[in-house]
């Protein structure tokens, strides 16, 4: 929502309150009011009909008047305002929605994925999906409680599928910000910072990638890194666990194997708070097509 949109919607705030105590006093019991005189009379709407009309008269200044409107047509007003009000929380609601999820570097082979095109092969890949939407689904919790999610294992088995469906589900329910990314990307961005002629710096790649709602790692091991791209990741998952920020890492390596690269502390770090590690375990959905 920019600057003008914050404007109109206070003021559409301000409108529907006004209207609301406007309609309020027209329906409500009269009371003596010390130094306030009160005259009741019938008074005919154009568009309603007659109605009981108060002029409350402040006593010693016969000019200082207010007089309640027609309640029909305070009633209309209201519900023409609510209406609209309800009409741009949408409209902001999903720009809002698709500015965060053009944001999320969602690759393009994955932008229908979703937990209902996710099509589990066995008992185990249906195990997946199912703590996979329950993570998505306690969404406040996570946040409470900073809890993170490994998938490991092979290949083609539905991991990049079922983060995507992750982000979309709270972006799109708890309007979350979710940066997808590699763990090559995140080490190749910060390094560059190293440069001369780097136009962010260190702290500023760190900030970006520790700041944000959740954060996806692909491709956790790939090659199995250098110490410095261990070290990058280290910083900014520790950074994370540390600020109850949830983070999610996708990796090709078996679960032994990524304790070796990740280190256990870390691997604890990611199951603590509500977290687990799913291992994908059944062959590839790609090798099955061909």
């Amino acid at each position: 929502m920019n600057v003008i949109e914050k404007i109109e919607n206070s003021r559409q705030q301000q409108d529907l309150t006004f209207l609301e105590d406007r309609l309020k006093s027209a329906r409500a019991p009269l009371k003596e009011i010390a130094g306030v005189r009160v005259d009741v009379a019938e008074v005919l709407c154009p568009q309603h009909g007659a109605f009981e009309q108060r002029c409350r008269t402040l006593q010693g200044f016969a000019n200082v008047q207010q007089k309640t409107d027609c309640p029909a047509c305070l009633h209309e007003k209201i519900t023409v305002l609510k209406k609209n009000i309800a009409s741009d929380q949408q409209r902001n609601q999903a720009q809002l929605i698709k500015n965060l999820l053009s944001q999320t570097g969602i690759p393009a082979r994955f932008t229908t994925a979703s937990f209902e095109s996710y099509q589990p092969i066995n008992a185990e890949s249906l195990r997946c999906q199912k703590v996979c939407q329950a993570y998505a689904q306690k969404w406040h919790e996570r946040l409470a409680q900073g809890g993170g999610l490994v998938m490991c294992g092979k290949p083609g088995t539905g991991k990049n599928h079922l983060a995507v469906a992750i982000a979309k589900h709270i972006i799109t329910t708890h309007h979350a910000s979710v940066v997808l990314t590699s763990a090559l990307r995140i080490t190749r961005e910060v390094k560059s910072t190293w440069a001369k002629d780097a136009t962010q710096t260190e702290s500023e790649v760190i900030k970006h990638y520790t700041g944000v709602d959740m954060l996806i790692i692909d491709e956790i091991g790939v090659q199995f890194g250098s110490e410095a791209e261990k070290l990058i990741l280290f910083e900014i998952i520790n950074t994370r666990y540390e600020n109850m920020k949830p983070t999610l890492l996708l990796s090709n390596l078996p679960k032994e194997d990524l304790t070796t690269y990740l280190g256990e502390r870390v691997l604890d770090r990611m199951n603590e708070g509500g977290g687990c590690t799913l291992a994908f375990t059944w062959e590839s959905y790609r090798a099955r097509a061909v």
